[in-house]
């Protein structure tokens, strides 16, 4: 009796499991594909534009010469001030442009003066002495020759007149050098300039080889920056760079590769690339040189810093190593794989998803160049594309539907 009723229960139980598991598989894949029926997607049109490949660098600005500018001679500065086109006097103070030979300041004029009269005059003095050494060279070789000279006699008027035409030669020497110091102690720009730095007063002694000004060159300026050696092949003179500074956030201003240096640094393995481009021109003021003495006050302050782009500001520079015009260009987040499987993305064509294998070429930012697998004009899953599968059924709707 026992062993019936067990049976019995056994078999009870045995079959409710069977009708659940039975009712739970065969309704299941039902309720999952009415879930699943079809997935929210936005879609864009997949189209050309231009794309770039860039290297993104930091460095300074600078100017495309600097000169010191320093004495050649010892004295007094007896003035510190340029001279201007109209022959005004302007004081040579930072800010200050000037051009190439004008005069900058004057050191002991008056005793380089003095000094040439004195060469001048020595000069004279050996000349004479010459000459009358030349007569009495003479009268002593007629005089030999008629037999009433000694030879010790001509030997010395000989000797006599060598002497003075060396001292001849060594007044004139010395007539060039006081020619040459007085023409120094006159300094003058070597260079077209900006003054960046005044390093003495008027009225200073100075000594040789002291310091007056420093001169710089902005009309050009140069930002000089390293580049990792994995670079160096894409990197050549022309290549395009764009330059963006703190002080000029909305502006860019556009140059290219000036030179290449030749050797990498050992130590960090970089290559220096020189960019060369036009500063703007200064703005009409008063400080320049030859605006005479109207032009001693400036009515703004900017005028004191008459060039936009200074040495010493910070440079953002972006080097432009390829770029491409009408290729397919697509958002970079819309790209699935790459890690271990080759990069897809999804089409939809007739209202199903398809999944695209794609070659990916230049990268620029969010977006990036695809070099195969996609034509203009086809319509590309840009948002949802996570739940898709191949062949999946979409419904298109607007981003902020899918979030």
């Amino acid at each position: 009796m026992k062993v019936g009723r067990r049976v019995v229960f056994w078999i009870t139980a045995f079959a409710v499991v069977f009708l659940t598991f039975w009712f739970g598989y065969t309704r299941e894949p039902a309720e999952v594909n009415a879930e699943h029926k079809a997935v929210p997607v936005e879609v864009q049109k997949v189209s050309t534009d231009t794309i770039e490949n860039t290297i993104e660098l930091t460095g300074w600005i600078e100017a495309n010469m600097v000169v010191d500018v320093k004495s050649k001679v010892a004295g007094r500065i007896e003035s510190l001030q340029a001279v201007s086109s109209s022959g005004n006097l302007v004081p040579v103070e930072e800010g200050l442009t000037v051009t190439k030979g004008q005069q900058l300041a004057i050191i002991d004029h008056d005793v380089y003066l003095a000094q040439v009269s004195s060469a001048e005059a020595a000069v004279k003095a050996a000349e004479v002495e010459l000459a009358d050494a030349e007569r009495e060279k003479k009268r002593i070789l007629s005089l030999y020759q008629g037999g009433s000279a000694t030879e010790q006699s001509k030997d010395k008027a000989v000797t006599s007149a060598e002497l003075a035409a060396a001292r001849l030669s060594s007044a004139k020497a010395a007539l060039e050098l006081a020619k040459i110091n007085l023409n120094e102690s006159t300094i003058i720009s070597p260079i077209d300039g900006t003054v960046t730095k005044k390093h003495i007063d008027q009225g200073n002694l100075v000594s040789l080889g002291s310091p007056i000004v420093t001169l710089a060159d902005m009309k050009t300026v140069k930002v000089i920056v390293s580049v990792a050696e994995k670079y160096t092949p894409e990197i050549t003179v022309a290549t395009p760079a764009e330059i963006r500074v703190d002080a000029f956030p909305e502006k860019v201003f556009t140059a290219n590769v000036y030179s290449v240096y030749p050797a990498l640094d050992q130590q960090t393995h970089t290559i220096q690339v020189e960019i060369r481009l036009s500063n703007e021109d200064p703005p009409k003021g008063p400080r320049s040189a030859g605006t005479g003495k109207a032009g001693l006050v400036p009515s703004k302050p900017s005028a004191w810093s008459p060039w936009l782009l200074k040495p010493g500001m910070f440079a953002r520079v972006t080097l432009i190593t390829q770029r491409k015009d009408n290729v397919v260009v697509i958002p970079r987040d819309v790209i699935l794989g790459g890690k271990i499987d080759k990069p897809y993305v999804y089409v939809l064509e007739d209202g199903v998803a398809h999944k695209r294998i794609v070659e990916v070429g230049i990268i620029e930012g969010p977006n990036c160049e695809i070099t195969n697998g996609l034509k203009a004009g086809e319509t590309l899953v840009v948002n949802g594309m996570h739940s898709l599968t191949e062949g999946s059924a979409v419904e298109l709707v607007r981003l902020e539907d899918i979030k």
